[in-house]
């Protein structure tokens, strides 16, 4: 791809994100910097590129706790007749707000146009559009600086009392649009991090991620920028071009992980970890010894018999790293490293840190 247009589909995605966060959660939409980083990276952007490409995606000023799309750039708003599928406003309920304005305008002229909102929410109810439905419309109307809500009462912005209905705008107007994955993607990934902020989950909805706000609860704070590091490393190395370092690293993030978890799990006497080979100096812990610990004591193992085969295929594709397994293993030669068996390796790993943090959550015992 192109840099022009891998810079332009940056845009897009995080534009789309941000235009999400008002179907989400309309009262409060918009992201923080740290929840749009965690976006941007569902979708393999870096850091750097999203901030690169914040001032084609947002006109929010600094200092503002959330970050809003420009409204110029969000599709759906500004050619609503343009149907996206999957498409999360409801017309109704926008064409709703402008017929209760432009009521109010006839008898009282534009200027003193005024609706309560709570009010014409409860009216809305009554021809089946949900509070949920008027909330997005008239969120998405004040970021476009037509309608402004001023502790409750709506009225037009000076100059925005006049413009068709979604309806009218859409007659002719088939639908005909295909089905947009990344824009349901875009919407699941922002519903999960705006949820996070009040459900009691991790912060982060990357687990990887999350594991590392973990290390401090489980004693081991100090590993903190070992693992940052480890999990930035793999998640840059490119399985095209770079498969083995991704596949080691990913091992190596399933090896730390569980060797964190040895000393919590021993503490708490349910079998996991139970082998007297970790009563040994670590450094003497083999991968594949943690790996049969975490699935030992069983309804209180950390992986189930499937996720225990997912991690030795992972392992036994790590020993390529060792050119005397290779001469065993292969007298004939090494078969090459698929760039899937590199994405897997970055699945594995995500896995076994989300049973871990899973695990964590049902034996918090003294940790």
């Amino acid at each position: 791809m192109q840099r022009s247009q891998q810079r332009q589909r940056i845009i897009n995605l995080l534009t789309t994100g941000l235009e999400c966060s008002f179907y989400v959660s309309p009262r409060s939409p918009g992201l923080t910097y740290d929840e749009l980083l965690e976006f941007g990276r569902y979708f393999g952007l870096q850091g750097g590129e999203i901030s690169d490409a914040m001032a084609q995606v947002s006109t929010t000023y600094i200092g503002q706790t959330k970050i809003l799309p420009n409204p110029l750039r969000v599709l759906s708003w500004i050619a609503p007749h343009i149907v996206q599928t999957p498409e999360y406003i409801n017309p109704a309920a926008f064409d709703f707000w402008s017929a209760s304005l432009h009521e109010s305008a006839t008898r009282n002229g534009v200027a003193l146009a005024r609706v309560d909102r709570d009010t014409t929410i409860e009216r809305a109810a009554g021809q089946k559009i949900t509070k949920h439905d008027m909330e997005v419309a008239l969120a998405v109307q004040c970021v476009k600086e037509h309608f402004t809500d001023t502790d409750g009462v709506v009225s037009f912005a000076p100059g925005k009392a006049s413009w068709p209905s979604i309806a009218e705008q859409r007659k002719g107007h088939g639908s005909s649009a295909k089905h947009d994955n990344d824009r349901e993607r875009a919407y699941l990934t922002v519903k999960d991090i705006i949820e996070r902020r009040t459900d009691g989950r991790a912060a982060h909805a990357e687990s990887l991620d999350a594991f590392t706000d973990k290390l401090n609860k489980i004693g081991y704070g100090h590993f903190r920028l070992w693992w940052t590091q480890i999990v930035s490393q793999m998640r840059q190395a490119d399985p095209e071009a770079t498969p083995v370092a991704r596949l080691i690293l990913a091992a190596a993030l399933v090896e730390g992980c569980l060797t964190f978890v040895v000393r919590h799990g021993r503490g708490l006497g349910v079998g996991v970890f139970g082998s007297k080979t970790f009563e040994e100096d670590p450094k003497r812990w083999r991968i594949e010894d943690l790996v049969n610990g975490a699935a030992a004591g069983q309804k209180d193992a950390i992986l189930d018999s499937r996720e225990k085969q997912r991690v030795e295929a992972l392992i036994a594709a790590r020993q390529r790293i060792h050119a005397g397994r290779m001469l065993s293993d292969f007298p004939g030669g090494v078969p090459d490293l698929r760039p899937e068996e590199a994405r897997e390796a970055k699945g594995i790993a995500d896995m076994v840190a989300r049973r871990v943090l899973d695990w964590l959550e049902r034996h918090p015992g003294a940790a």
